[in-house]
């Protein structure tokens, strides 16, 4: 491959270098702290248990494919 080809293909656009950050910084995150940023999303409750929008008894989204 050409010199010109690697740089090409090397170069990111903004958004995903800004993502690559993001989850590089989540991935050195304690269990804790990923579940605060979780809770905080509205995600999981303070107790551990899934929100309404997320638990299997949820209505479907409708962009959910059906089985």
């Amino acid at each position: 491959m050409s010199a010109d080809k690697r740089t090409k293909k090397a170069r990111l656009d903004q958004e995903t270098l800004a993502r690559r950050r993001v989850l590089s910084n989540l991935g050195k995150m304690s269990q804790k702290d990923l579940f605060a940023i979780a809770v905080r999303a509205g995600i999981y409750t303070k107790d551990g248990k899934l929100t309404k929008n997320y638990r299997d008894d949820a209505a479907p989204s409708a962009s959910r494919p059906t089985d």
